[in-house]
């Protein structure tokens, strides 16, 4: 009876000792991600786990993965790719690469001290209409950027179709962000009530 008390009380400490390891890992965890959150830091959005790897190329030396939901503080960024960000990161004892895609992020990147992506306006429409011009709005297009300092402008264009001598304009969306970075996309448009000349350009003029 007395071994049979024995092993009872071991088996106690045995699984409250393991209990406690992993709720003091827990905790530690926590405080690893508090801490890192008051900085540059990634969270992995991927499904699949995400390769680190010795520098910021596909061809580089994998060192481990990072998997989804898990955050790791940014000590760098590289954007010489056309395809991905490769996001230097703190992991475990040594620091490793990972990657994120352009077009779509792997990651979430937050408070990132660079505005490193160019904004980009996109719509679903071949032709926009309205009434009038001065009834254009913005409020069919969708942006495209890392952050909320961005401003949106255009230009109307006319022309006149040669073989049926009919009138056709075009709308330049362009965009801009706080750090300068631009980009542009143009849509037909139509108006019932055709616009005075004087808000409009030649589109011979369009460059």
């Amino acid at each position: 009876m007395k071994s049979v008390v024995i092993c009872f009380l071991f088996v106690l400490l045995l699984f409250g000792g393991v209990g406690g390891y992993f709720f003091y890992q827990k905790i530690v965890e926590e405080k690893r991600i508090e801490e890192i959150e008051k900085g540059w830091y990634v969270k992995i959005l991927h499904e699949e786990a995400i390769n680190v790897r010795d520098k910021p190329s596909s061809n580089g030396k994998a060192l481990g993965e990072v998997k989804k939901g898990e955050v790791y503080k940014v000590l760098d960024i590289n954007t010489d790719s056309s395809v991905y960000y490769w996001y230097k990161i703190e992991y475990k004892d040594t620091v490793g690469w990972i990657a994120s895609g352009r077009k779509i992020k792997w990651v979430e990147d937050v408070n990132n001290p660079n505005d490193i992506a160019t904004p980009v306006i996109k719509f679903y429409d071949k032709v926009y209409k309205v009434v009038s011009i001065d009834d254009i709005n913005y409020k069919h297009l969708e942006v495209v950027e890392d952050t909320d300092d961005y401003k949106i402008t255009h230009v109307v264009y006319h022309e006149v179709k040669p073989s049926e001598f009919i009138d056709q304009y075009w709308i330049l969306y362009t965009i801009t962000d706080g750090a300068g970075k631009s980009s542009s996309k143009m849509q037909k448009i139509e108006f019932e009530i055709k616009p005075d000349e004087s808000k409009v350009k030649d589109f011979s003029e369009y460059k």
